[in-house]
């Protein structure tokens, strides 16, 4: 590595700057949507002029007529906030990746760069990432979806339905041709179109009371679930528990009854509440309510329509899916990426379609919860 005095700097391509007046610039960041403001000499912003990927901090130095070190503390912070890339540094990151790879993900890497810590180094995370997702309905399908898109090329997939008629109208994946099907061949036949690189472990399986999940944990290094079967309050419980054991990151995502649009909860063992701690959060919540009716139970006989029986599923739209399942996956590529360094958890919300708003639920770790209090 060149000494800081001959390293080749450039801007980072999703940085605007601004300056305002002689002696404040912003840095903005395009993608991030996050802002620097500095008071600074204009002799440092006459320096930010003359940064253009080949002139080394000593060759500014020269154009200006100074000690180059007099502007290394500054060259150094605007690198440590991403707003300056150090050519080299670059060039070494982007040969973690093969060229198929610096093209297909070109502009998630530049997302990254800004982001995080290296942007082809970032990618190699969801490149070798080993993801297993219970439940391939509309959610499960489509965070699957979303993940091989964004790179993810390892999946252990378990569900043990086929695709149904209904499932047509919110799932991203599932056709008319497939009804009958499995659904883990449906979207292990998807995946691997995305990708013809992705590797697909496939269990054709329902998770009952007495299921062994060691076979499909084994070699995982995060773990979804979105099995609404018997009940999501049950295969989280049964998935969660087993998560903590193992040390394990679980989002839990979809299902939740009535909650449409669902943002799910990341469960980080040690760090956030578990399965448990929202399980026991509920309980006491919950205690004591009871729902009330104002008119008696309709008879069966009312709502039979020719013959049919009229379906009385809570209705929903294909687009509220979608919000629950890029939610979903954004947070989960950021786990991934940042290595577990995630600076926020929100755990579960809900978006209302009436105002747009997430109202998020504050749920704490139980000091007292049988599972995680020990950790």
């Amino acid at each position: 590595m060149k000494s800081r005095s001959r390293a080749v700097y450039s801007i980072n391509p999703s940085v605007d700057i601004y300056k305002i007046g002689e002696d404040q610039v912003e840095f903005y960041f395009i993608t991030t949507r996050r802002r620097i403001l500095l008071d600074i000499s204009p002799t440092l912003i006459l320096a930010l002029t003359f940064v253009d990927g080949r002139r080394t901090l000593d060759d500014i130095g020269q154009i200006m007529a100074i000690d180059s070190q007099e502007l290394a503390p500054f060259f150094d912070y605007l690198l440590g906030q991403r707003v300056l890339l150090n050519i080299e540094e670059e060039i070494q990151d982007l040969s973690l990746l093969a060229k198929v790879d610096l093209d297909r993900y070109d502009r998630q890497i530049n997302y990254f760069r800004s982001a995080y810590s290296g942007g082809a180094f970032s990618q190699t995370k969801l490149l070798e990432a080993k993801v297993v997702i219970f439940g391939l309905g509309a959610i499960g399908s489509g965070i699957a979806l979303q993940l091989a898109m964004a790179g993810v090329r390892h999946f252990i997939l378990i569900d043990g339905a086929n695709m149904m008629s209904s499932s047509q109208e919110r799932h991203y994946i599932f056709s008319h041709a497939e009804i009958g099907r499995a659904k883990v061949d449906i979207v292990a036949e998807h995946l691997s179109q995305i990708d013809p690189l992705i590797s697909n472990v496939l269990y054709k399986e329902h998770i009952l009371p007495d299921t062994d999940l060691g076979k499909f944990l084994a070699d995982a290094n995060f773990v979804i679930n979105t099995l609404d079967e018997p009940y999501i309050g049950f295969t989280s419980a049964k998935i969660g528990r087993v998560c903590v054991q193992k040390n394990l990151p679980l989002f839990v995502a979809g299902g939740f009854d009535a909650h449409l649009m669902s943002t799910g909860e990341l469960i980080i063992p040690g760090k956030t509440p578990c399965v448990d701690c929202y399980l026991s959060h509920f309980t006491t919540t919950l205690a004591g309510w009871k729902p009330r009716y104002n008119i008696p139970p309709i008879e069966r006989e009312l709502y039979e329509v020719k013959g049919r029986d009229i379906d009385f599923h809570v209705g929903g739209l294909a687009s509220m899916a979608l919000f629950s399942i890029s939610y979903a996956t954004i947070t989960i590529i950021d786990y991934i990426v940042s290595q577990g360094d995630v600076k926020t958890v929100y755990g579960r919300g809900e978006c209302l379609f009436e105002d747009l708003n997430i109202n998020y639920l504050n749920v704490q770790r139980d000091p007292k919860c049988p599972i995680c209090s020990v950790i």
